[in-house]
């Protein structure tokens, strides 16, 4: 028989934060939305939240993440990165409760979304613009959101997001996107491209004989030895992150 403590003990659960990019035609720049359920229990029922809920007992942290995503909203991104541990007394009405959280960024137009076990329904929300959320949801989402915009500032960022082969424009969108602001493109290529990161994609020649305004846009790939050397150590951040235009990208709550 297992040795149980007579001392109380909190409950452990798991939320997920996950951002969709909302694809603009090629006169606009990117948005970015957050997913969240409408619950259908209480507490807090008939409220948004984030989805998430409590684990098995003999279930791993990232599977329980990943189960109750799918079961809540019908989606299973190809990766969930741990963001953060919550565990403010009170957080929770039924009792002392610590949410382990989990963000994922994604192409909201790869999944279709359903709310289903304790969701009645799934949404997308605009950062700027979120409803009443249950519990601290409202705090996470803010936090995490700003968390993903500093290491977007200071590691690598959109290999999970781009085919193996893509135009500058491309991945130049997705750091205006989560920066929240003007880049300079020249600068930021640049800056990649000297840490080793970028590299041009060879064509097959035909261009280099045409106008140069009839070429090709030049296509880049990372490198991924430097990629995942710098994951691990990052590096000073070229840009501070930022409010200077914003297009949804204000910071919102769990």
């Amino acid at each position: 028989m297992p040795f149980t403590y007579e001392y109380p003990r909190p409950s452990v659960c798991v939320d997920c934060v996950v951002f969709g990019l909302e694809r603009g035609d090629r006169s606009r720049s990117l948005k970015v939305k957050v997913l969240l359920i409408e619950r259908a229990r209480p507490p807090f029922a008939g409220t948004w939240a984030l989805p998430g809920g409590f684990i098995e007992i003999e279930e791993p942290l990232l599977d329980a993440a990943f189960r109750e995503l799918q079961e809540e909203t019908g989606m299973r991104p190809g990766s969930l990165v741990l963001a953060g541990v919550y565990g403010t007394p009170g957080r929770d009405p039924r009792g002392r409760t610590i949410s382990v959280v989990y963000r994922a960024l994604v192409w909201k137009d790869e999944y279709s979304i359903q709310g289903g076990d304790d969701a009645s329904r799934a949404g997308w929300f605009s950062l700027e613009d979120l409803p009443t959320l249950a519990f601290d949801h409202h705090q996470i989402v803010t936090e995490v959101w700003d968390d993903l915009r500093r290491s977007v500032a200071t590691q690598p960022f959109g290999r999970e997001l781009l085919p193996p082969v893509f135009q500058w424009r491309d991945l130049w969108l997705l750091y205006e996107a989560i920066l929240g602001k003007d880049v300079s493109p020249r600068q930021l290529k640049s800056f990649l491209i000297k840490r080793g990161l970028l590299r041009p994609v060879e064509q097959s020649g035909v261009e280099e004989a045409l106008p140069t305004q009839s070429r090709k846009p030049v296509l880049f790939c990372f490198n991924g030895v430097i990629y995942e050397k710098l994951r691990r150590h990052g590096f000073s951040p070229f840009l501070k992150y930022g409010s200077d235009r914003q297009e949804g990208n204000d910071r919102g709550g769990h």
